[in-house]
């Protein structure tokens, strides 16, 4: 008898920020930008010329505050500290999980900062949640499972 496969769902995923002995979960409504491109500069032939690597974007319903939270102060200390010391990386992993929870396909990213936090509009024409945006940069990706 063969196993039925059951082809992954994006919605069900997980995010993990480490650096050292630090590690903490966060939960996020979407992830996006996870891509490398090649840039091409034509000569005589397509020549790769460097591996570019875009930011991408978390996004999650706005939660309070915690001083206390490891993702919140890294964010608020590297947007909002001094601009003159160096910036401080974080390796990740990005999780999709089956429907029981478990680890099917995992992407590390490596030396990740965030550069941008954003609310989304608030309108009071709209019944939705309030959405807060972290926009992060790194210096490369790959696929491990």
């Amino acid at each position: 008898m063969t196993e039925e496969w059951n082809p992954p769902v994006a919605f069900y995923f997980s995010i993990e920020f480490s650096k050292g002995s630090e590690i903490f979960h966060m939960e996020f409504k979407e992830v996006s930008g996870l891509q490398t491109d090649f840039e091409i500069e034509e000569v005589k032939k397509l020549t790769p010329v460097r591996i570019k690597h875009p930011n991408f974007i978390c996004k999650r319903t706005l939660y309070p505050l915690l001083e206390d939270n490891g993702l919140f102060k890294w964010v608020k200390e590297t947007l909002e500290g001094d601009s003159s010391k160096p910036i401080k990386t974080k390796d990740l992993f990005i999780y999709l999980l089956d429907s029981e929870g478990n680890k099917i396909v995992a992407w590390s990213v490596f030396r990740v900062y965030p550069v941008k936090w954003e609310i989304e509009p608030f309108k009071s024409a709209n019944n939705e949640l309030a959405i807060e945006s972290i926009e992060f940069a790194h210096s490369g990706m790959k696929r491990v499972l």
